[in-house]
């Protein structure tokens, strides 16, 4: 059986992401007999362990010990250009110790797959991420409201890099009536920096919660998933970024604005609108690509979604990862891994 090794779990606070899309919800499409456990020591021979975030070499030695065989799940990219000593002691080195004596290396893309074999010399088995949203009937009304709902979400660092000033700004001159409602894991900064827009409604920040994400989900028009880097030395994390993010988007029956620069999310360019390059934000054409969305036809942009659902069903849902993850028990003796 496969067991996912997620230290100290409590399934009532499933706030980390890597743990839903790495575990949780894989596990929808697998065996009765494949679970969680939150101690190396709930693992019997005969399973295959596979070593989530904050694990330890300890734990992946005394798996080693005991003869079961452990895989580690290699989700982000930890070889950053810039590494205080403080992080190469602590995060660093526990995690190729880790990445030398597990049984197989598993990673989310090709991206991150090229990292490993650059930092650890091994080749490592990729298993995407899994769409998390229950899929969604599009309903596009953009011409019929008296303003649009834009929903944007994820990481405060990466809303950290748009000035969203600057591009209510250009909504204004380009006259889109419009809210723009964020969800993101700080937002009392966000709520400090951004007042005169929040006063003026033109902004709503919300703390995460996974529940309220899919409620404000539902009431949007548009998602605004804008990707930024500050120099082309951080675009090793860009590249490696999961498509969890547009997928649930997409499988939400949502019209999606996104910027090039992940791989990953490359193959969904047929089912959103890409605007700009990572390096370079351009409030103009954000705002110039959110009229054109909103005036284009209504079925062209049902269309559009529903080939998408249909792309990611057929290779995203959590029965098509699931077996992902079964095919371990096959995979993990195959010489080189």
């Amino acid at each position: 059986m496969i067991k996912f090794f997620i230290p100290n779990f409590d399934n009532n606070k499933p706030k980390r992401a890597s743990y839903r899309f790495r575990a949780i919800i894989p596990l929808q499409g697998m065996r009765p007999g494949d679970s969680i456990i939150k101690n190396v020591n709930e693992a019997t021979k005969g399973d295959i362990v596979v070593l989530a975030k904050k694990s330890t070499p300890k734990d992946l030695f005394a798996l080693k010990e005991k003869g079961i065989k452990c895989v580690y799940d290699i989700c982000d990219n930890r070889w950053r250009k810039y590494m205080s000593a403080e992080w190469i002691r602590d995060k660093i080195r526990p995690h190729n110790v880790i990445c030398q004596n597990a049984d197989a290396l598993i990673t989310t893309c090709e991206s991150l797959q090229e990292l490993i074999r650059k930092f650890i010399g091994r080749d490592s088995i990729i298993i995407t991420d899994p769409v998390e949203a229950i899929r969604e009937d599009p309903r596009i009304a953009l011409k019929s409201r008296r303003y649009v709902n834009i929903f944007t979400y994820g990481n405060s660092k990466h809303f950290n890099k748009v000035f969203w000033n600057r591009l209510i700004d250009k909504f204004e001159e380009i006259g889109i009536e419009f809210k723009i409602i964020a969800m993101l894991d700080r937002s009392k900064k966000y709520k400090q920096m951004y007042q005169d827009e929040i006063r003026k409604g033109r902004l709503e920040i919300y703390e995460f919660d996974l529940t309220k994400q899919y409620e404000l989900m539902k009431e949007a028009d548009i998602v605004f998933l804008p990707i930024i880097v500050n120099s082309m030395g951080s675009m090793d994390d860009v590249k490696c970024k999961s498509p969890n993010r547009i997928i649930d988007a997409i499988y939400s029956g949502k019209p999606v604005i996104t910027s090039h620069g992940i791989i990953t999310w490359n193959v969904f360019r047929r089912f959103a609108d890409f605007v700009g390059f990572a390096r370079t934000p351009n409030y103009l054409s954000y705002a110039t690509a959110f009229r054109y969305l909103i005036n284009k036809p209504k079925e062209e942009i049902r269309k559009r979604i529903i080939e998408g659902q249909h792309y990611i069903t057929a290779n995203h849902s959590p029965e098509v990862i699931g077996k992902k993850w079964i095919d371990l028990e096959n995979r993990i003796g195959r010489s080189g891994f």
